[in-house]
């Protein structure tokens, strides 16, 4: 077995900072001398900047702190929690016997306590009152040993037996001594002789366990802890190098085997262990702990608030010289008071004064833990759920969280039209998994899942042939009280990857192209929490727009309006809306803009499709020449006739569309409400108007060709006639 009286006492104190706190403590006293050194450690975190961290600590009132007796006062319904619950002889120095005193029912006998070396003697008066068979006699042997020991705290009857000091010879100032005692119980049927034997106390080693946070609450007594071992809701972390690791959602589970603790526990006379415990690590108490983070801001752990508050439990075990002290890493108090002060690796020490029945020299242990954020994956290699509307849908993952938690998984519109949920626990590896009826959820459409026991677990799920692309913000929180530099906690699900661009939304609330003030790295498909650098940096707290891009070109750089247009569903693109945040800013940009409007069109409506330019070897643009004049021939119709040169050209450009004197344009409109270049429609053909062209001179319009031609044509018949 492990230590005994007093270390089981700093067991307890170290296990408890230690589940509760997950951080690196440091001694409170020099293992050579006896001085309290906390106030160093308070004044070394306000030196740093940091905030000044609480130190739950006792410190020691002298060397001989635990002599004498701690506590006065009744029994009348104090914990029995320290107290075995089979017969036992055979204990260590400061812990409670269990004597069976063989009493028969409304019968009352003579019970003597000697000592074989005749140092310690007393004679009880016992009844047994209720018929309890066999009738038990408690000893508490760290109390039994005081001149000043009274009989309804070092002496004590089960149920509602009674026990009384008739006489007693005790060992002034101390806990009964180590040695061999002699039990004889006198009764009118006869007298019977029992061995008992005192040890010395020892401390032995700490395991950390642990199981479901939401189990917390079930773990009440050492009865609980042993059928959760048993049945493996109570399990071993992981190991890493850092040592033993649970995640920040587990219950931690601390197992010290200790012995020497329980009597000094139950002679504080509480009416709980935990309250048992306090009184025994106060100021007069055997002892001192301290327990601070091993980050650069020391965090410390406020034992006696999270005792005292419920979301830490003291639950003795002496039967087995055990203590177990839990902790709800979710709610444990904490200063500063922040749930991720108790992440990372860390150490926890508890101490021991010397000069008490436990040590004779002040004792420490510590122990190397690490505390994890919960994680989790899904069965997905991109994290993107691609389900059907109907039942029996599997989500499946896995996760860091202790097996035997309980998950709900849930899934919700992204429009929170539509929720359904379904309820799993984590397997022994791991792993979890649930079929989800989604019989009701509509078709082609967009749905987060998430596991509602682990904060900011959602990812995508579509229906049908959704688009497997969505962005998820709702707020980021700046350290800087200055400007704002990034923006962070965004989601996004890319279904052929790209990057994730930010938006200021204008006092006027409608966001264009030119409101661009960020954008992240090239993100691969999937789901992605991008860290999207501000190349203009707010300096108030704002409204932004995060929009998903696509990386059309293909090069991994971001390059919107040129390329890279938004993903769009319909004739809208993928977006979310959130707000930055300063530090200290007082301003508070509203959660959702009344009058959003966004405006980012594709980049090819925004560039144009440039149409082709009319050359010598490319389809040139058509101008008005004369009809071909008749040749003679031999033939019956020819027509003989003299060749007249074509109307003489100002210039020899290739003719380009201009305004007509009505001013309408010569030429169509392109894709992007812009007129083609050369006069040319966007397939390239030519636009013929009646006004006059460049190529053509002043006047020298389609019909005025026309008629040349006639009158050319008709000369020439004349003169043949």
């Amino acid at each position: 077995m492990l230590g005994r009286p007093a270390d089981s006492t700093v067991g307890v104190l170290f296990v408890l900072a230690f589940a509760v706190a997950g951080t690196a403590v440091l001694p409170a006293f020099a293992v050579a001398g006896s001085g309290t050194q906390p106030a160093a450690a308070a004044v070394d975190a306000a030196g740093s900047g940091c905030p000044a961290a609480g130190v739950a600590t006792g410190g020691f009132a002298g060397s001989n702190a635990g002599d004498g007796p701690v506590a006065s006062g009744t029994a009348s319904g104090h914990s029995l929690a320290s107290y075995p619950e089979a017969p036992q002889l055979d204990v260590a120095r400061g812990d409670i016997a269990a004597i069976e005193t063989g009493i028969a029912n409304g019968r009352t006998g003579t019970v003597r306590i000697e000592s074989v070396g005749g140092e310690f003697n007393v004679s009880l008066t016992f009844a047994n009152n209720d018929g309890r068979k066999p009738a038990t006699l408690y000893v508490n042997t760290y109390l039994a040993g005081n001149d000043s020991a009274v009989a309804n705290f070092a002496y004590t009857a089960g149920d509602n037996d009674r026990v009384a000091v008739a006489d007693r010879g005790s060992v002034t100032g101390t806990p009964m001594p180590v040695g061999a005692y002699d039990v004889t119980v006198e009764t009118a049927s006869g007298t019977t002789t029992q061995r008992m034997t005192i040890d010395e106390p020892e401390v032995g080693d700490l395991t950390l366990l642990r199981a479901p946070g939401d189990r917390f609450e079930e773990l009440d007594t050492d009865e609980d802890i042993a059928a959760a071992r048993e049945s493996g809701l109570i399990s071993e972390p992981t190991p890493t190098g850092d040592g033993p690791e649970a995640a920040l959602g587990d219950t931690m589970v601390y197992r010290l085997n200790a012995s020497g603790f329980y009597g000094l526990m139950a002679a504080q006379g509480g009416a709980t262990s935990e309250a048992n415990f306090l009184t025994a690590t106060g100021e007069d108490g055997a002892f001192d702990l301290s327990i601070t983070s091993s980050g650069d801001c020391e965090s410390a752990v406020d034992v006696a608030g999270s005792v005292g508050d419920g979301t830490a439990r003291v639950i003795p075990d002496p039967s087995n010289e055990t203590v177990y002290v839990t902790a709800d890493l979710r709610r444990v108090a904490s200063q500063p008071d922040d749930e991720g002060a108790l992440r990372g690796p860390g150490r926890a020490t508890y101490a021991f004064a010397g000069g008490t029945h436990v040590v004779e020299s002040n004792t420490t242990t510590a122990v190397d833990y690490a505390v994890a954020d919960r994680t989790y994956s899904y069965d997905s290699d991109a994290g993107i759920l691609v389900r059907s509307a109907d039942s029996g849908q599997r989500v499946a993952g896995e996760t860091n969280l202790a097996p035997g938690t309980n998950l709900t998984i849930e899934v919700t519109g992204l429009d929170r039209d539509y929720d359904a949920s379904a309820r799993t626990t984590v397997d022994d590896d791991g792993t979890f998994g649930v079929d989800v009826d989604l019989s009701d959820a509509p078709n082609e459409s967009r749905f987060t899942a998430s596991i509602a026991q682990i904060a900011n677990s959602q990812t995508l799920l579509t229906t049908g042939s959704a688009e497997a692309t969505a962005v998820l913000f709702e707020q980021y929180e700046s350290p800087s009280s200055s400007e704002a530099d990034r923006v962070e906690n965004a989601r996004v699900a890319l279904e052929d990857g790209g990057f994730l661009a930010v938006y200021l939304v204008p006092p006027d609330e409608q966001v264009t192209r030119g409101n661009l003030i960020g954008r992240s790295g090239y993100l691969d498909p999937g789901v992605h929490d991008p860290t999207v650098s501000l190349d203009r940096p707010l300096t108030d707290s704002a409204n932004v727009v995060l929009v998903a891009h696509r990386d059309d070109d293909g090069d991994e750089r971001f390059d919107y309006p040129a390329d890279d247009s938004p993903y769009r569903i319909g004739d809208d693109p993928v977006y979310g809306v959130g707000r930055v945040l300063l530090d200290g800013d007082n301003s508070t940009p509203p959660r959702s803009p009344q009058y959003l409007g966004v405006t980012l069109p594709p980049a090819e409506a925004i560039t144009g499709t440039p149409a082709p330019t009319a050359t010598s070897t490319d389809e040139p643009t058509p101008t008005a020449t004369p009809s071909p004049t008749p040749t003679a021939t031999e033939s019956d119709e020819a027509v003989g006739t003299t060749e007249l040169p074509p109307p003489t050209l100002r210039r020899t450009d290739t003719p380009t569309a201009t305004p007509v004197p009505n001013g309408t344009a010569v030429g169509t409109t392109g894709p992007n409400g812009t007129v083609e270049p050369n006069g040319t429609a966007a397939n390239g053909t030519a636009t013929v108007t009646d006004g006059a062209t460049d190529g053509l001179g002043p006047g020298f319009g389609v019909t005025v060709v026309v008629v040349a031609v006639v009158l050319f044509g008709a000369v020439a018949l004349s003169r043949r006639e």
